[in-house]
């Protein structure tokens, strides 16, 4: 495990010594993105390593009923009948679905369910979607306020008994199209894919995308404005005022974009004095 957090620290440097650079310096900031890129490659590797799954083609989803509400009943109904889904759930667990707002602007989108939510059937209510929810109230919201969901249905089985391990492309895209309908039944103006995996779930796998690169730009999925930002889990692994402010200037290019009033405090948050 530890020469695959490594590996790809070492061929970097490597790299920067072939071309006669000898000294590296990395400011906080710097040292935030780069990190996530080389977690973003373990994740990556750990989605591979170890793990075969054999699944069915993606199902076909329509959305069924006329008013909002009634259509995210039926797919709620649907997925958690869903039999690849409960076939990839242990016993005592459950499959999960996206919840909140139907009439959101906003939809945050992560990549699975993890060991508290598998227990109780609702999206990031562990250590990550406290944060997530500090997040949401900093902007002035409230959960109630926001749609939230995963791509997955399912906590990805683990070889050990221990610990998350990041879905599989093919798992991903089996549950994409449950996601594709979630997105269709809110409507949102934006959405705010958290974290790597979730992005190579988004837009597809690419193995020489950064999230050093590509978090704070713009996107699209499903023609929704999607924006890339770090997952909450990765924010409690590097609490720093440096990580968390590169988080906040995510959240407020979504908050501008969305027209949620900014106060002048707001801009200011986790700025070093």
């Amino acid at each position: 495990m530890l020469s695959i957090v490594l590996m790809p620290l070492i061929k970097h440097l490597k790299r920067l010594k072939r071309v006669g650079i000898q000294h590296v310096k990395l400011s906080d900031t710097s040292k935030v993105t780069e990190s996530d890129d080389f977690a973003s490659e373990q994740a990556l590797d750990a989605a591979t390593i170890n793990v075969t799954i054999n699944l069915p083609p993606p199902p076909v989803v329509t959305i069924e009923g006329t008013t909002k509400e009634e259509q995210y009943q039926a797919l709620k109904a649907r997925i958690l009948s869903c039999p690849v889904c409960n076939a990839h759930v242990k016993p005592g667990k459950k499959v999960v679905v996206g919840s909140g707002n139907l009439d959101s602007k906003l939809f945050f989108c992560g990549e699975a369910p993890g060991g508290e939510e598998e227990v109780v059937g609702e999206v990031f209510v562990g250590k990550a979607g406290q944060l997530l929810v500090k997040i949401i109230q900093a902007m002035g919201l409230q959960r109630s306020d926001v749609y939230i969901g995963n791509i997955m249905n399912w906590r990805p089985e683990m070889p050990t008994a221990v610990g998350n391990r990041p879905p599989t492309q093919q798992e991903m895209e089996f549950c994409l199209p449950y996601l594709k309908a979630q997105v269709k039944i809110v409507q949102p103006e934006v959405i705010i894919a958290l974290g790597a995996t979730a992005v190579h779930g988004l837009l597809g796998h690419d193995s020489s995308r950064r999230m050093g690169q590509v978090r704070g730009n713009w996107f699209s999925f499903e023609n929704t404005p999607l924006l890339i930002t770090f997952h909450p889990s990765y924010l409690l692994r590097n609490n720093t005022n440096a990580m968390k402010r590169v988080v906040w200037e995510d959240i407020l290019k979504v908050m501008e974009r969305t027209h949620i009033p900014i106060s002048e405090k707001q801009m200011q948050f986790f700025k070093d004095n």
